[in-house]
This record gives structure tokens, C-alpha cells and sequence, in this order.
């Protein structure tokens, strides 16, 4: 009944959230005209560095995930007349504001987020006239500094302070938490969604701070409640239950709405690693016809129930992705997909595999070679159905950790001590072997950037880079109460009793206005009474 439920429920959704020949057209003619606007500002300044300037698509868009009224992401891609300069990462400190300038003279949105992990433009086609013109002022303030204040990347680095942090519990399981993922400060400033770095991005010597110890996530015996939970934790979260966290980030005047303003973008200047990790996702969606409807029914729930913004202290879209291709090749059996950076075809000469920066990025990148194996039926006997597969996705995430299990091990993610990596044999890895307990915070005269580990999913490639980093403990409660509440909702259909609402429920948070869309939204609890 509830892989019929799930057959039925996708049948329904998957169609809505597919994105149409039309849309993708204009989305790629919007690319082509800011790519002649770019080349056009290069032109006058770059041409005796530059060969060639274009922006290239990346992403969802370009991976076949995408989704109706999704954001494009571009990448700056510099072909330098230098041979010297063929390997360099990242562009040069003026490059982006030249961009965002012509962006906004063009009466189009800009806006530089310079304290993201990498520098990304935020581009958007039609602005309303009053966010026009406070992009325009926030320009020409930026216009009007000094030079030392337009770029302070040889300022001092802060030093980082040496106030302990707090533990907390996340569903009955241990968690290092840092002050800012508790009361939400900062999220939005230092991430992105799918920016993927490199190491040296920075002009001035980070400093690291690290949030917690191994030891710190030990309670000690005094320390223990009669529920197993740490009284310190308990007497944080107490004294923040005044507090209201959103799934979705109320939007500030420089904010673009999600509606109303045309096609949106984020512009990416250092993301080398992004387009790679985009051909990997896109030869998956190759390898069987049921790989894109599951990653768009799981996107599409993940956006509807909200956490799936990284801004907002929960995980982006690329993250949700390796999630389900995790399952996918890892958990379901057989397995749906192979692994493609293991089944990769022999090569004699494994010095010219392709390498951004220390990476290595080596994968079985031969789309037609994969289309051709799918159709002869060569990549899985997997004969599952969409739904099947999606209740063990669900199943699989929702799971409540049960340590000392007798037998083999059941079909479930440790979210406390397992990290999610698509490249290692059987997809898992443990956060302390990677050194991933607990949170780190690089400070530099720019930008502050928390590392944090509560949720952890390692990049296929830049595997020092944690996708999940952006998540919160208020996001994580959010994410894993969802998960639960979505298998509540499952295991109920076929028993008559009645559910708390359907899987595709709207979300409605207190202080956004108390008004439901329908009778069937869902209002949500503070966090506190879920921890």
C-alpha cells in the first residue's frame, strides 16, 4: 500500500516540477546575453590576459535536476593567453565588481556577496524599481571607499575567540552545537549553495578556530540528566526558547523575492570544482530513467517542507542530490546505479586524468558510453519502482539510530557519527576519521567561515569540504523532524488511522503572518519542542 501510495503521489508531483524546453531556452539565452555583457566589460581591460571569457552552466540546469523557476549557476571560465596562468583558480579581486557594475548598468539586479565562502554575483533580469535603486546605492557606497576598505584582505586576521561552546541533543543524539548555529547569526554571510573552492582562496592568512574538542562531546556524569540528556544543553536551549528561527529567511532590502523579477542567477568566480561535480551528476541521471523523478519528488519535497536553503541554515539543493544518489548506489539492492568514479574504463596514462588545484577528478565522464549501457540494460537489475525506491529513501533517513543492534546491521544513516561519501566503497564514511567532530571557524581580515559538521556529506571530489557545512542545529532538528514526520505519514497509509497531514503539505511558520494557504498547511512548532 505504501509504495502504491508513493507510485500514485509521484505520478502526481514529478510532472509539476519538471522543467520545460521553453524555460530552459530562455534561461540559456539569458546566459548567452550576460556572457556578451561580461566579454563586452573584459574587452577594455583583460584583452591582452584573456584569450577567451565565458560564463558556463552549471548546476541543476546543466545536470538535468533543475526545476521550474530554479536559479541558474554560472562559472567565470578565463581561457589566459599566459601559459603560466592555464592552472590558476580564481579570478582576479576586480573581475567581480566589473561584472556586478555592468550587471547593474544594464538596469538589470547585481549584488556581490563577498562573504561567501567564494565570491558570487547575484544577478536577477527584471529588478522592481525600489530594489534597483538600493542595489545601486549599496554600489556607490562601495564605489566611494577607499581602496584599503573596497578590498581588506591584507587587514589583520580577528583572533579567534576562546569561549567554550555548548553542547546540545539532536533527536536523543549527541551534537556539537556553536553558538551561532543556535540563535541563526550569520547564516547567510558566509555561505553558499552549491560554491565549491579551493584551497589558498584566500589573500590573507586564515586563522582556525575550532569550536569544541572530541572531549567536549562527552558529557560527564554530573552533567547527565535522568533523561540521558546534558543539563548544560537543556539550560542553553532553555534560555533561547524566546527565541524564533525560520526555515526561510525573511528577505532584507537587498534581497531578491523568489517571484517577480525574472530570471535569476548566481554568478560564481572560483568554482573550477562545480562544473566537474556537475558532469559527474549529470552522467548519474544517465544511468536509469528513475534517477532524475526521484531526485525532482525529493527536491521538490525538500523546497515545499523548507530546508532546502543553505542561506537559511538548512542544506541546498546539491546536497539533497547526493543524498538521494547515495541511496541510490549504496543502499538500495540491487543497486540502482554504479559508482562512476569506480567503474571508471581503464586509462593507460593516469598522469593526465583531470585535476583542479590537488583534486584529482576522475570519473566515467562518457555519456553516450553510459546512455548506451543503461538502455541494454547493463548498469543494474534493480527492477523497483519509483515508489519502492522512495520508501526506503525516506525509511533509510528517518531512522532513529539504534547502536548495539543484534544482527546486520539495518538500512539506516547515523547522522552523528557517519559522513555521507558517494566516492567510498559503500558510501560511508565515519566524522572521526575525517576529523569532522566538531565545528571550525576560518577568520580573515574578509570573512568569517564556519565549517560545521552536525550534518556531513563529503564533496565527490574537494573531499576536505563538507556540502552539509551550512546546516544549523536548528536546521538539522528541522531536517530530521521532516524526515520522521514524512515516515509517520507513510507507515500510517493502508492502517486507518489518521495522519497529520499529507507529504506535500505547505509549511506555515509562526510570525510570517499565521495565514494557511489551504487547510491542509502545516504549522510548525519552535524547534525546542522537538529537541
Amino acid at each position: 500500500m505504501q509504495v502504491e501510495h508513493l507510485d500514485h503521489l509521484a505520478a502526481q508531483e514529478i510532472p509539476k516540477v519538471e522543467m520545460t524546453v521553453s524555460e530552459h531556452d530562455e534561461k540559456e539565452a539569458f546566459r548567452k546575453h550576460l556572457e556578451a555583457l561580461l566579454q563586452q566589460a573584459f574587452a577594455g581591460i583583460y584583452s591582452e590576459d584573456t584569450a577567451t571569457i565565458s560564463l558556463v552552466s552549471f548546476g541543476s540546469l546543466a545536470s538535468g535536476f533543475g526545476m521550474p523557476g530554479s536559479d541558474m549557476d554560472l562559472a567565470v571560465v578565463s581561457g589566459w593567453k599566459d601559459p603560466a596562468r592555464v592552472d590558476q583558480v580564481g579570478a582576479d579581486r576586480d573581475i567581480p565588481r566589473l561584472l556586478e557594475r555592468a550587471v547593474l548598468d544594464a538596469k538589470m539586479g547585481g549584488r556581490l556577496l563577498t562573504r561567501t565562502r567564494v565570491p558570487i554575483l547575484k544577478v536577477c533580469q527584471h529588478p522592481m524599481e525600489e530594489l534597483y535603486a538600493a542595489l545601486l546605492e549599496e554600489r556607490n557606497k562601495w564605489d566611494e571607499l577607499p581602496v584599503e576598505e573596497q578590498y581588506p584582505g591584507q587587514l589583520p586576521v580577528q583572533e579567534p575567540s576562546q569561549q567554550a561552546k555548548p553542547q546540545a541533543e539532536v533527536g536523543g543524539e549527541k551534537a556539537a552545537e556553536v553558538k551561532q548555529q543556535a540563535d541563526g547569526s550569520g547564516v547567510g554571510t558566509d555561505t553558499s549553495n552549491t560554491s565549491i573552492g579551493s584551497p589558498g582562496e584566500s589573500t590573507s592568512k586564515p586563522t582556525l578556530q575550532t569550536d569544541a574538542s572530541p572531549q567536549d562531546l562527552t558529557p560527564k556524569p554530573n552533567e547527565t540528566n535522568n533523561n540521558g540528556t546534558n543539563s548544560t544543553a537543556t539550560k542553553d536551549h532553555n534560555q533561547r526558547s524566546e527565541k524564533h528561527w525560520a526555515r526561510e529567511k525573511v528577505l532584507g532590502p537587498l534581497d531578491f523575492p523568489k517571484t517577480g523579477v525574472g530570471i535569476q542567477c548566481d554568478i560564481n568566480f572560483e568554482n573550477p570544482l562545480g562544473i566537474h561535480n556537475t558532469h559527474l551528476l549529470r552522467c548519474y541521471s544517465l544511468c536509469d530513467p528513475r534517477v532524475q523523478p526521484i531526485v525532482l519528488f525529493v527536491k521538490s519535497w525538500a523546497k515545499t517542507r523548507k530546508i532546502n536553503s543553505s542561506y537559511s541554515g538548512t542544506l541546498s539543493s546539491y546536497g539533497w542530490v547526493l543524498m538521494v544518489l547515495h541511496y541510490l548506489v549504496n543502499v538500495a539492492q540491487p543497486p540502482v546505479c554504479p559508482n562512476l568514479q569506480h567503474v571508471v574504463p581503464p586509462s593507460t596514462d593516469t598522469d593526465n586524468d583531470p585535476r583542479v588545484g590537488a583534486y584529482t577528478v576522475r570519473f566515467w565522464r562518457d555519456e553516450h558510453a553510459i546512455s548506451r549501457a543503461a538502455q541494454s540494460g547493463q548498469l543494474t537489475h534493480n527492477t523497483q519502482t519509483i515508489g519502492a525506491l522512495l520508501r526506503g529513501f525516506f525509511q533509510y533517513y528517518a531512522s532513529v539510530s539504534s547502536y548495539g543492534h543484534p544482527g546486520p546491521r539495518p538500512p539506516q544513516f547515523y547522522w552523528t557519527s557517519e559522513v555521507l561519501s558517494l566516492r567510498s566503497p559503500g558510501g560511508i564514511v565515519t566524522k572521526q576519521s575525517k576529523d569532522w567532530v566538531s565545528a571550525k571557524t576560518i577568520l580573515t581580515a574578509e570573512k568569517k567561515v564556519t565549517n560545521r559538521y552536525l550534518f556531513a556529506i563529503e564533496d565527490p571530489f574537494e573531499v576536505d569540504h563538507n556540502v552539509a557545512r551550512t546546516v544549523t542545529h536548528r536546521g538539522i532538528v528541522a531536517i530530521r523532524d521532516d524526515f520522521r514526520r514524512a515516515w509517520r505519514i507513510l507507515s500510517a497509509v493502508g492502517r486507518g488511522v489518521q495522519t497529520e497531514g499529507g507529504l506535500f503539505d505547505q509549511v506555515v511558520e509562526e510570525g510570517q503572518g499565521g495565514k494557511r494557504n489551504s487547510r491542509y498547511d502545516t504549522p510548525i512548532k519552535h524547534w525546542e519542542e522537538e529537541v
